[in-house]
């Protein structure tokens, strides 16, 4: 099927839920490995979830503390990265870098052209499933966190009744606005994340300043408001004043 080549740029318009630093660790917390890991890799590079399994320990270049972006892991076949952009190479932090060797000695399947985030089930010759470790990793491990809402049934599990989406993708978004909360360039964003078009990274800081500017005002009218409850009779006929 020729149409197999054929790459198409979309657009939505849904948002992805944003993570704080406090949330993400709390669902660390309460992942296992080599989940965390993984969870761990994908918080800290912004690579996506494809990309993630498409990893293979020869791509970890610990001397170089870069991370080599060769091939993705999606349905069940190997692709080739998103764009040319996305064949960047990673930076390997020392943080995530003792992780990665942790996670090297501990798996049976650690020579070069072995996965690194394999299939047990499979003996190692395929990675992981994207859309299974979600549902029996990734969403458990935020409702138990509290971040997705839940309910307990009758024997007192917790159920998960979020009906947002979340997954993978929402430690990436995360990644892109905890760098513009903190100023981080738009160009060290740009490349970090490896989008082809700076438009997209920009759409980010879109999001941020007009965040940031309802802030401002908010603090302005907080100002004035608690101004105006502090002097005598005046709180009372606040609302009157407001919509006279």
């Amino acid at each position: 099927n020729p149409m197999r080549f054929v790459r198409c740029k979309t657009t939505s318009g849904y948002e992805a839920m944003i993570l704080t630093p406090e949330q993400a660790y709390a669902i660390l917390l309460n992942l296992q490995e080599p989940e965390r890991t993984l969870t761990i890799l994908a918080a800290g590079t912004g690579l996506r979830i494809s990309e993630c399994l498409g990893l293979q320990w020869q791509d970890v270049s610990f001397a170089d503390a870069m991370i080599h972006v060769r091939r993705t892991w999606t349905c069940g076949q190997i692709g080739r990265p998103k764009s040319k952009a996305s064949k960047g190479p990673v930076p390997l932090h020392p943080l995530l870098a003792d992780f990665m060797r942790l996670w090297k000695r501990k798996t049976p399947y650690s020579q070069s052209t072995d996965w690194v985030f394999p299939s047990f089930r499979l003996e190692g010759k395929q990675p992981r499933v994207a859309n299974m470790l979600v549902e029996d990793h990734l969403r458990p491990a935020a409702v138990k966190a509290g971040i997705l809402s839940s309910h307990r049934d009758a024997r007192g599990k917790l159920v998960d009744d979020d009906p947002r989406r979340f997954g993978f993708h929402n430690l990436r978004h995360s990644l892109a606005s905890f760098l513009i909360r903190i100023r981080t360039d738009p160009k060290t964003v740009q490349t970090l994340l490896r989008h082809s078009d700076v438009k997209l990274t920009l759409q980010f800081y879109t999001h941020a300043v007009s965040r940031d500017r309802m802030a401002a005002a908010g603090k302005m009218l907080t100002a004035i408001l608690s101004h105006a409850a502090d002097q005598s009779g005046l709180k009372a006929d606040w609302p009157k004043i407001a919509a006279s």
